[in-house]
């Protein structure tokens, strides 16, 4: 297997090389969660890992004898089922934040109706955001509640276009006549 079919989109990628590059990244992508890459910025990683998940992409199209301009689809939709899933996963946190705010000022969250009312008046979601930027560990948990369910929606997404692309094969040649 040629290393170098994970980061150039160049080569031609075997469904084997393919396959096991995908791993590669998704356990590398893994390691950035929960590690953190002193070295190089979270962004940057998560840039390079996009780039080599095209170049995967576009070597295994290369090597089925397809044109690899339709590579870059597995990256768009993994990327949007990324953001759908931080939503996701931000969102339970996020409810429980505002929740226990509205409580500090004195709002009865236990009554539904005074806390819809509480959290639709003007003002109250200024305020709420300058309490989070005031107290920073409530938005790293925040953030932190995002960080898998993200790295699932996107593996998950490239997976199910795994199945598809690895089973692409080279268009057979035109019968002789």
């Amino acid at each position: 297997m040629n290393p170098l079919v994970l980061f150039l989109p160049v080569y031609r990628a075997s469904v084997t090389a393919y396959l096991l590059g995908l791993v590669a990244l998704a356990l590398l992508d893994a390691m950035r969660l929960q590690f953190g890459l002193i070295v190089i910025p979270s962004w940057a990683a998560l840039l390079a890992i996009w780039f080599f998940v095209y170049s995967l992409h576009a070597n295994r199209r290369r090597h089925a004898g397809r044109e690899p301009a339709l590579a870059i689809l597995p990256v768009l939709v993994a990327v949007l089922a990324k953001g759908a899933a931080a939503v996701g996963g931000i969102f339970p946190g996020l409810v429980a934040a505002m929740t226990d705010f509205a409580e500090r000022n004195g709002v009865d969250t236990s009554d539904q109706q005074a806390f819809a009312y509480a959290i639709n008046q003007p003002g109250f979601q200024q305020a709420f955001q300058e309490d989070l930027q005031a107290r920073p560990e409530t938005l790293d948990a925040l953030m932190a509640g995002m960080a898998w369910p993200s790295w699932f929606g996107f593996w998950l997404v490239i997976g199910l276009f795994a199945i598809w692309f690895a089973r692409m094969r080279r268009p057979a040649p035109p019968a002789a006549a």
